[in-house]
């Protein structure tokens, strides 16, 4: 009787374990996806890929410095005057005894000129529109390439002649109308002749 009773009670041990392990089973997979939602998992970065060597020296290595536009000579002298016709006669004495010569209408075309190309003396009048020629002159100071430029200054005004005869900054005031041959003679003295000068152009 033992062995029947014995018979009877094993398959329901072994339904109750079954019973109880798929139950464990459930409850761990539960768990663990109620987990994955509470702190999904970030995508790794894939790692950086190395640089040769020769790359890495040239990305540590400073950006070089732009290098500063070098002065071209434009020409021997720079006319600057308001006047058409003034601009024109001084062209044409300064071209007649040989110089190369480059104009500009007031102060502002005359300074973006220095700024960016080399004379060797400047021929300004003293009143134009924009900027004059004392602005222009005292400009030219500031400007390190230009602040031992001879500078000769012509001039139809008593005053302003007056003003800068007692000024260094330039070389020589000539009054308007000026004497071609006197101008022309001073421009040699202070930079030299291009050839043989005539002897006299006229007023």
């Amino acid at each position: 009787m033992l062995s029947q009773f014995q018979e009877a009670l094993l398959p329901m041990l072994l339904t109750g374990a079954a019973g109880l392990l798929v139950g464990v089973s459930l409850s761990v997979t539960m768990r663990s996806r109620r987990q994955d939602k509470a702190s999904p998992s970030k995508p790794v970065a894939p790692a950086a890929q190395a640089l040769p060597e020769a790359a890495q020296d040239a990305a540590a290595a400073p950006a070089p410095a732009a290098a500063k536009p070098e002065l071209v000579k434009a020409a021997d002298l720079l006319v600057v005057d308001d006047s058409a016709v003034a601009r024109a006669k001084l062209r044409k004495l300064f071209e007649g005894a040989g110089y190369s010569v480059q104009v500009a209408c007031d102060g502002v075309e005359a300074l973006a000129l220095l700024q960016s190309s080399r004379y060797c003396l400047m021929v300004t009048d003293l009143e134009m529109p924009n900027m004059d020629g004392v602005a222009l002159i005292h400009s030219c100071q500031q400007l390190p390439h230009t602040a031992t430029l001879p500078i000769l200054a012509v001039s139809g005004h008593e005053s302003l002649r007056a003003k800068f005869n007692e000024c260094n900054e330039i070389c020589g005031v000539h009054r308007k109308p000026w004497v071609d041959d006197i101008l022309l003679s001073h421009v040699v003295a202070l930079i030299g002749a291009r050839r043989p000068l005539a002897i006299s152009m006229g007023a």
